[in-house]
């Protein structure tokens, strides 16, 4: 029924360059040859990974020498389950084919019971409740689509994230896509770099806009002219979030564009020698930088990378300038008579919030709103069919946990709008505050307080009711515990999960709110803390502060942190929520001691978390 539907919405199908994924897989079948051209697969590392599953299995070795191997290879423990695991693939850039789109659909549909792919804040698909015995069959199919889990999770370089319109973005001055995927394939499976002292992150952005917030990474890359004109990077290194956040700090002025994988091989080095190893929760780049002050610091790493390029180690790539842009064909806001039984004022809402005109051409990129990042096997193939059948190569995640398809032709934007609205992806609100953002929460970390994602549905439909779903220039994170994996501290508004308790010591699941994180060219500012509030007040408290910003907003430009800056930051918005801190007792009200999502009462269940393992 899905694929029938994608085709009927889409006129006359246009070529794409891209083979389909098989519909059924024998994965002990694929071979080496099978691998697409350019992947990031290996089948050998596999089967040496099936070979230390088996002998976990068999009580050859120990769980504590087991794990630091599988989390190498992507696959994370799950809270409340001894078999059955949580495997991230790593997607370079974000970039995405229709091809991986169908593998994803069979890996969702075939081996995670919970049935759908979930999108990360650094744009990974993970799969939940993999048992140990399937996994090898995952990591193969994965292979077989030309991506890889490895060091998607463990103390590695993790996934190399970047703009989703990098390469196409209306700003966009310098064109670093392909430098990159240089640094991607450079430093994937380094042998340096496999037991680094923590995870290291490294970023993109394609404009100072910044949406791939560099500011917070160990290494963000900002493209750049030199004074004289010669393309290049502005650097920014050691930045963090988590309970003790840092802003990255700049390496120098401007990086020559063959100084870029000689500077995050020495920033590597630093972090490889120096990092702490003994105290884990000390262990990020970003405490290494304040352990030896930041002159200090960027001595060292500029020091190594002039030993590195002694050495020959130097980028081949260099960022081309970009085109000036072309004509502006404007999009059409009547739906062509093959779908006019569907609803005009629906595509033309979305046509208002979920499409950005490209640099150049006439092309456009369209954002798919995805319901907190998942997608289930139907959604995924009415996806790889609607790219096929409209000429797209080329899909990317984003950091917001959304799909965008780039170079979507004018006169094909209804034929993508009716299958995106016919599988609930069209939302009209993509990247804007009813699009939240939220971690797994307690459905399956260990490391989890509060069922964030249950709050996250809980603000929509908050917002939703209200009107205030589709306020510009803001954004919601969700986190299910002061980790920030959902990123709380980075954006506008975010929630970070905590308990509170009545007189009588009862347990009630409740959020910290954080208000006024902003990122812009490499620099972050990280949200206040402004109050707390019991888990059923959050979505109020959510939708009370963008009431109170539309309505004393000083213009349509002014952006939240400014406004929250404007009228008297922390103590204003903590009076704003003031009444909604309070709790009943679980005798005046039982429901405030349930979670979101959830009908047991709510308890504090902490596992061993696997991000330091």
């Amino acid at each position: 029924t899905t694929l029938v539907l994608a085709h009927a919405f889409a006129s006359t199908a246009l070529a794409t360059t891209d083979e389909a994924f098989p519909a059924t897989v024998d994965p002990d079948a694929i071979r080496p040859e099978d691998l697409p051209e350019g992947h990031y697969g290996d089948l050998d590392e596999i089967v040496d990974f099936e070979e230390l599953a088996r002998a976990y299995q068999a009580g050859e070795i120990s769980d504590d020498d087991f794990r630091p191997k599988r989390l190498h290879f992507g696959v994370y423990g799950i809270r409340q389950s001894t078999d059955t695991h949580m495997i991230r693939v790593k997607t370079p850039l974000g970039k995405f084919t229709a091809r991986q789109f169908e593998a994803m659909a069979l890996i969702a549909q075939d081996y995670a019971p919970p049935r759908v792919g979930h999108i990360t804040t650094r744009q990974c698909f993970q799969f939940h409740r993999v048992t140990l015995d399937d996994v090898p069959a995952v990591l193969r199919i994965v292979a077989l689509a030309g991506l890889t889990t490895r060091e998607a999770c463990g103390n590695a370089i993790r996934n190399v994230t970047m703009s989703p319109l990098a390469g196409v973005h209306p700003d966009e001055v310098l064109d670093t896509q392909a430098a990159a995927d240089e640094v991607v394939r450079t430093f994937l499976r380094h042998p340096s770099f496999q037991t680094l002292p923590r995870k290291f992150k490294i970023a993109f952005a394609a404009t100072p806009d910044d949406d791939a917030l560099t500011g917070i990474h160990d290494v963000g890359v900002i493209p750049a002219f030199g004074p004289d004109g010669e393309p290049g990077y502005r650097l920014v290194l050691g930045g963090g979030l988590g309970s003790t956040p840092r802003e990255a700090v700049a390496l120098e002025p401007f990086t020559r564009a063959e100084h870029l994988v000689p500077t995050v091989h020495a920033a590597l080095d630093l972090f490889e020698a120096e990092g702490e190893r003994r105290n884990r929760v000390r262990a990020r780049m970003k405490f290494l930088v304040k352990k030896l002050g930041e002159p200090e610091f960027i001595a060292k790493v500029l020091a190594r990378r002039a030993d590195l390029i002694e050495q020959g180690i130097l980028s081949r790539v260099v960022p081309h300038p970009t085109v000036a842009p072309g004509s502006e064909a404007d999009a059409p806001t009547d739906l062509p008579a093959d779908l006019a039984h569907l609803d005009p004022a629906a595509y033309r809402a979305w046509l208002d919030t979920n499409i950005v005109r490209q640099r150049a051409g006439d092309a456009f990129a369209v954002y798919a709103s995805l319901y907190l990042g998942d997608l289930d096997p139907t959604q995924f193939r009415a996806i790889a069919a609607m790219m096929r059948d409209n000429g797209l190569d080329d899909a990317r995640l984003t950091i917001r946990q959304n799909v965008v398809f780039r170079d979507v032709a004018p006169e094909r934007l209804p034929y993508v709008w009716a299958v995106l609205a016919a599988h609930g992806l069209d939302r009209p609100f993509a990247e804007k505050s009813g699009d939240v953002v939220s971690c797994p929460g307690a459905e399956t970390c260990n490391l989890a307080i509060t069922a964030s994602r249950g709050l996250g549905t809980a603000v929509q439909e908050q917002l939703e009711a209200d009107g205030r779903d589709a306020v510009k220039g803001v954004s919601i994170n969700i986190s299910g515990c002061p980790n920030s994996c959902g990123q709380h501290q980075a954006w506008d508004i975010g929630f970070s999960g905590m308990a509170k308790h009545d007189a009588q010591g009862n347990e009630a699941p409740a959020y910290r709110v954080w208000v006024g994180g902003h990122s812009h060219d490499g620099q972050s500012r990280f949200a206040d803390y402004v109050a707390n509030v019991p888990a059923k007040h959050a979505p109020l408290a959510a939708s009370r502060i963008l009431e109170h910003f539309e309505k004393d907003r000083a213009s349509e430009d002014e952006q939240l942190w400014q406004w929250y800056d404007r009228i008297g930051g922390k103590k204003a918005v903590a009076e704003i929520l003031d009444d909604l801190r309070h709790i009943p007792s679980f005798a005046e009200d039982r429901s405030f001691y349930v979670d979101w999502g959830d009908r047991t009462p709510f308890q504090v269940i902490l596992g061993t978390g696997e991000c330091m393992a």
